[in-house]
């Protein structure tokens, strides 16, 4: 299952020139929850040489997607209905990660929670987010 999942995930994330243009990277995946990393580059930089926070709330909502997608029956996609963040340090240097998973799966929405630490270990933000689901048109 697991693999089926990042095979899944790594398809995704082929189409996705967002996160390809950020280079985020998929460090794991498992039912309801996900791990995405980021490394710092320069132009991830704003004034004070640290990484625009909306960045960060890109990884945020990729992480919490991710986990998201994990729980879908294939018929179904989701799409961000709301989302908040809180930033607690500024993300300077070296490589990020985001850990998300589920709280919450009802019929018509899932709720998640994201968390970004530096390579220390340290917490720089938290989020939480309500995905919709949605139906393909088949």
């Amino acid at each position: 299952m697991k693999m089926e999942l990042w095979k899944i995930e790594e398809k995704l994330m082929e189409n996705n020139n967002f996160r390809k243009l950020l280079g985020v990277k998929i460090e794991d995946i498992s039912e309801g929850a996900a791990v995405l990393s980021l490394s710092i580059r320069e132009d991830l930089l704003q004034s004070g040489n640290m990484v625009h926070g909306g960045v960060l709330s890109v990884l945020i909502d990729s992480v919490i997607g991710t986990a998201v997608r994990t729980v879908l029956d294939p018929n179904e996609f989701s799409v961000t209905a709301e989302m908040n963040i809180n930033y607690f340090r500024p993300a300077i240097k070296g490589k990020i990660f985001a850990e998300g998973k589920l709280v919450n799966k009802g019929k018509l929405l899932i709720v998640g929670t994201g968390e970004i630490k530096d390579e220390e270990g340290r917490l720089l933000a938290i989020g939480k987010a309500t995905y919709a689901v949605k139906k393909k048109n088949v």
